[in-house]
């Protein structure tokens, strides 16, 4: 392999950061990436988070779905089966349903589990897997090319954000990303924690990058993270927890990342970890991973929980693991546990239509 100055044209035409020269580069055949003019800056329109509907987590007793999907359906709910409950976490679940006529032995623990689960409310930044035109235009590769180096990386969009190709160390390289140009105006995820990505791997460590200044060569806010080959995986990520860097060197005196404006978003394959150290996972040679989502989260209250069967005897155990929850009573119900007022994000018209489906 050898060091390609078309590349590295391609790179400045795309990314506008030729100076003067880039107007006319992007003139001539063969320069321009995306078929998207330098003057159309993507907006950030596209990418306001999409929270989609809320789910309502169900507990044992399988065969009572077919009796809730339709109810919930028509008050923007979905149902969620026992198998997420119990995966560690519970997101976007702001009701469970537990079992019918429950026994101590088996309520008491299962509470407790509940109440010590971490609860997140997620939202879709960009489903990788259904881009759109405009998303797509947003993404160009940058690779070691800038400074002399021979890795070459595409971006295709085959079951979500496919950035593959090959990396190499030649030439004092070793390096390959994808980025996007920069969202005017920035965008701003102030209201939430962190992001979130869904993606698959070769079993390297990548990193994800943020900047919240529009410079070129501005302050690279970074996170690792680990991949498995041939198997999906998810990376929460907060935003207080992503580390400023300066090509590699981590900047200590740095301003935390500000998600109010945030520029511009990377994903890249290094042979340098920070300040000198090694990715320990980099191979170099061929290489991809595969993004399918790109969401953000903040941590989320914990579900109210409706007990079909009981009496207001179970809001001692519900008080104890910190929860709030609701038993039928007459033609309504009543709130029993931590406190006796449903949260704001629970209507009563769906505890009544959940429970009237269970009847």
């Amino acid at each position: 392999m050898v060091w390609n100055p078309l590349r590295l044209l391609k790179t400045l035409v795309h990314f506008g950061v030729g100076g003067p020269l880039t107007k006319g580069l992007g003139a001539l055949p063969g320069l321009v990436n995306t078929g998207h003019a330098m003057t159309q800056m993507p907006s950030c329109e596209a990418l306001a988070p999409s929270l989609g509907w809320p789910a309502v987590g169900l507990l044992g007793d399988a065969d009572r779905a077919d009796a809730l999907v339709a109810p919930l359906a028509s008050l923007n709910y979905r149902l969620s089966l026992p198998l997420e409950i119990s995966a560690g976490e519970l997101v976007n679940v702001p009701l469970v349903v537990g079992p019918r006529a429950p026994s101590p032995a088996v309520l008491h623990p299962w509470l407790e589990h509940l109440g010590q689960m971490a609860c997140y409310q997620e939202a879709t930044l960009i489903d990788f897997q259904q881009v759109t035109a405009a998303i797509a235009a947003l993404w160009g590769s940058l690779d070691d090319g800038v400074m002399g180096g021979v890795s070459a990386s595409q971006v295709q969009w085959q079951a979500g954000l496919r950035f593959g190709g090959q990396v190499s160390t030649a030439n004092g390289g070793g390096f390959a990303s994808v980025r996007t140009r920069n969202i005017e105006p920035p965008l701003n995820l102030s209201q939430w924690q962190g992001t979130v990505l869904t993606a698959q791997g070769d079993g390297q460590r990548y990193k994800w990058i943020l900047r919240d200044s529009p410079g070129w060569d501005s302050l690279a806010y970074c996170r690792s993270f680990d991949t498995q080959a041939d198997l999906s995986t998810i990376t929460r990520t907060p935003f207080l927890d992503m580390v400023a860097t300066r090509r590699a060197r981590t900047v200590p005196t740095a301003s935390p990342l500000n998600p109010a404006q945030l520029y511009s978003m990377q994903f890249m394959l290094s042979k340098f970890e920070y300040d000198g150290d090694l990715n320990p996972a980099f191979q170099p040679g061929s290489f991809e991973l595969v993004v399918q989502r790109l969401g953000v989260y903040r941590q989320a209250p914990r579900p109210v929980v409706l007990l079909p069967e009981g009496d207001d005897t179970l809001g001692t155990s519900l008080a104890a693991a910190g929860l709030v929850g609701a038993i039928p009573q007459g033609s309504g119900f009543v709130v029993i546990g931590a406190d006796n007022t449903l949260p704001p994000e629970v209507t009563p018209a769906a505890v009544t239509a959940i429970f009237e489906a269970l009847s």
